[in-house]
């Protein structure tokens, strides 16, 4: 079982807040690239493009290279269980077990809006007192 930890980040130099809610930015803007990505190929295949194929393709986009790399696969994750789960949906539909006008492809997320950091305990440290 995984456990989560959701921090409430305070004291922060004005520096380190910029920095924080520029990654933040960064991450919003890669998860609309994935899904971008994905949703292209749905409308030109009308197949789901799954995360080892999306990766690749989001990998080239300049919002990864400017998080790290743990960072970044955990948000293109978070879109591909978005899309999972809309497919899921759409199976459902086909089955009879639910309306179809409540299923909707995931949307975009606001531009220069702010979006979740996942990061492992490994990629960050904690200082005691200061």
């Amino acid at each position: 079982m995984y456990l989560t930890q959701s921090n409430v980040i305070r004291g922060l130099s004005k520096q380190d807040y910029a920095m924080l809610r520029e990654m933040c930015q960064y991450s919003n803007n890669l998860y609309n690239v994935a899904v971008y990505t994905i949703r292209q190929h749905y409308f030109d295949t009308h197949q789901f493009l799954r995360y080892e194929e999306n990766y690749p393709i989001c990998k080239e986009n300049e919002n990864y290279s400017l998080l790290q790399a743990g960072v970044a696969q955990q948000i293109l994750k978070m879109a591909d269980r978005s899309f999972r789960s809309f497919f899921g949906l759409l199976q459902k539909v086909k089955a009879g077990d639910y309306q179809s006008k409540d299923v909707r492809l995931p949307h975009y997320r606001e531009k220069g809006g702010w979006f979740h950091l996942s990061c492992r305990r490994t990629l960050s440290t904690s200082r005691m007192g200061s």
